[in-house]
């Protein structure tokens, strides 16, 4: 059984994780981004950003060695970890035997669609965008506290105009609100990363900032448009649906009725208008084909 004393400090968290990565055999995987945490601060932020009463069901992606599903199965009902790589599934097994309200589940998160009160995860920075839109479309969640690569970290709350807004803002504002809870610097993780994190506390919308026609729809036009981020959106608009087969004459209405916006750049104009502008051509589209 695992002392948690021992894994209140640095020294125990880097003993504790150095000392099973050597027992187990496992060497980080760079393919999955394993970075394994040994920063008490960062522990505890994960642990209280979560807002945890003790009756929830808290799903913990990517859960390693078991540093955090440990102080994780003292403060909540049940601990579901989900680890994709099977040795780590084999430690977990081993260090994790005498918590009964863990389920370990060797698992890709990314084929599950998870319905749970809170999500915690370290994020592998290779499926950062891809975890992230997966749990805000196909998951259940009240709380999620996601630990990202700073850099990604910065486009989810990134203001238009800016540098850092791209697709993914869009898609996180949409669905989520977003606050920032800490930056930890690279020696926060075994091995170190390259960069500084983030950890983020993101909860889903009871509905969204503003209306849409069709969701799929408008992400498909945002995904277009930010490939030509900075363009003026008269012309990014017409390339744009000559790749979605938008036809002529839906275009010219279009533009006609997105005058206020034609000047300005795709990376300047808010969330609220690419939804306008996707629901222009969604109604024009149906317009003309019925």
């Amino acid at each position: 059984m695992v002392d948690k004393k021992v894994l209140l400090t640095r020294e125990g968290l880097v003993k504790f994780t150095l000392t099973t990565l050597k027992k187990y055999g496992i060497r980080p995987r760079k393919k999955l981004g394993q970075h394994f945490l040994v920063d008490p601060k960062l522990l505890n932020v994960i642990v209280n950003g979560l807002e945890l009463r003790g009756n929830e069901v808290v799903a913990e992606i990517g859960s390693g060695i078991g540093t955090l599903t440990l102080f994780l199965a003292q403060r909540c009902k049940k601990v579901i970890a989900i680890e994709i790589d099977r040795k780590l599934v084999n430690v977990l097994q081993d260090v994790l035997k005498d918590h009964d309200n863990v389920e370990i589940i060797h698992a890709d998160v990314l084929s599950l669609k998870l319905n749970v009160d809170r999500i915690a995860s370290n994020v592998p920075f290779n499926i950062s965008s891809q975890l992230l839109e997966h749990i805000l479309k196909k998951c259940k969640f009240k709380i999620a506290v996601l630990t990202f690569q700073l850099e990604f970290a910065k486009r989810l709350y990134a203001k238009p105009g800016t540098r850092d807004y791209s697709r993914i803002t869009i898609l996180a504002t949409y669905y989520s609100t977003i606050r920032k809870l800490y930056t930890a610097p690279p020696s926060s993780f075994i091995p170190e990363p390259k960069v500084f994190t983030q950890t983020l506390k993101i909860m889903p919308r009871e509905r969204p900032p503003f209306e849409v026609r069709d969701e799929d729809f408008l992400f498909n036009v945002v995904r277009e448009l930010f490939t030509l981020r900075n363009k003026m959106l008269r012309k990014a608009l017409r390339i744009t649906c000559r790749n979605m087969r938008v036809g002529y004459e839906v275009l010219d209405k279009a533009l006609r009725e997105l005058s206020t916006l034609l000047d300005m750049r795709v990376y300047e104009l808010r969330p609220i208008d690419f939804a306008y502008i996707a629901n222009v051509l969604f109604d024009l589209m149906k317009e003309s084909s019925s």
